[in-house]
């Protein structure tokens, strides 16, 4: 059987896709034969996946007047925080500069939050400040260096969830659409699920402000596009072992970074990309 180049050019994209790179890079027919098959199986049922319509279905539950506590009717977040433990970093490898994570077991939750704020031009700081709490609930949730995330957070979408790249790539973490799916779908194969859909999930917890009623669906989806974009460069640091690599990745594609790096071509090299996160993640951690 015979597939038309565009078939085949959907069917190399999917074997390349976020978490199945590891093994569809090589160019030997061989290897590549099994993942041609799998993607031309699965291809209908991803181009039909789409996150946003299992985000509109969540049901979240907040006990009414007959329970406890309603949706933005929390005590107040900020006191508890302060009062709170720190944020514990103590499985994760760590990035660009620093030695340690020592500073998130020095200060306490609030303080951690307002220093990082505090390194940033103000300009930025102001919406950052709306991000740094779920940057940092959803690292530690997943063990990955939060100076990282919020680096390239930073350099990815100025903090900005409206952003949109000539490619189509958005939010936050700035995703690509099928990039996102693909993630969302391969985590939920591995039996788990993104915190938004965990059964004692409170939206409140990840922002310093109560979250409206009518607001809580596009919260929602920031807090996936966070999560995400964690999940898919935790993903490339296990394949990469190398925040430099893993960061070049994130930005050119896994692909293109393996290829370069077995036809040991320089990964990184006057790459304006990786520059500014490691210049993003130098002035933070300068200033904490």
């Amino acid at each position: 059987m015979s597939l038309k180049p565009d078939a085949m050019d959907r069917i190399r994209n999917l074997c390349c896709g976020v978490l199945g790179f590891k093994y569809a890079l090589s160019k030997e027919i061989g290897v590549l034969i099994p993942f041609v098959a799998i993607a031309f199986l699965i291809a209908p049922w991803m181009r039909s996946y789409d996150i946003d319509s299992q985000i509109n279905s969540l049901e979240i539950k907040t006990p009414s007047k007959s329970g406890q506590i309603e949706l933005g009717s929390l005590p107040n977040l900020q006191e508890m925080i302060k009062k709170s433990r720190n944020y514990r970093y103590l499985d994760t490898q760590i990035g660009f500069y620093l030695k340690d994570l020592k500073f998130f077991s020095t200060y306490s939750k609030f303080d951690a939050e307002k220093r990082i704020l505090n390194a940033l031009p103000k300009r930025l700081a102001k919406k950052a400040k709306k991000y740094v709490r779920a940057v940092l609930k959803v690292s530690q949730h997943h063990q990955v260096d939060p100076i990282w995330i919020f680096s390239v957070m930073w350099t990815e979408s100025n903090f900005d969830y409206s952003a949109k790249s000539w490619a189509g790539a958005r939010g936050l973490m700035q995703i690509m659409p099928s990039t996102r799916n693909f993630i969302y779908k391969s985590y939920h194969a591995k039996g788990k699920k993104l915190l938004i859909e965990k059964e004692n999930f409170n939206i409140n917890e990840y922002f310093p402000y109560r979250v409206q009623k009518e607001d809580l669906q596009k919260h929602l989806k920031k807090l996936a596009n966070i999560e995400l974009g964690v999940i898919y460069l935790k993903e490339l640091l296990s394949v990469f072992n190398s925040h430099k690599y893993a960061t070049v990745a994130y930005n050119m594609g896994p692909g293109w970074t393996r290829g370069r790096l077995k036809r040991n071509q320089p990964v990184g090299v006057k790459n304006q990309y990786l520059d500014k996160v490691k210049k993003a993640y130098k002035t933070i951690i300068e200033e904490i």
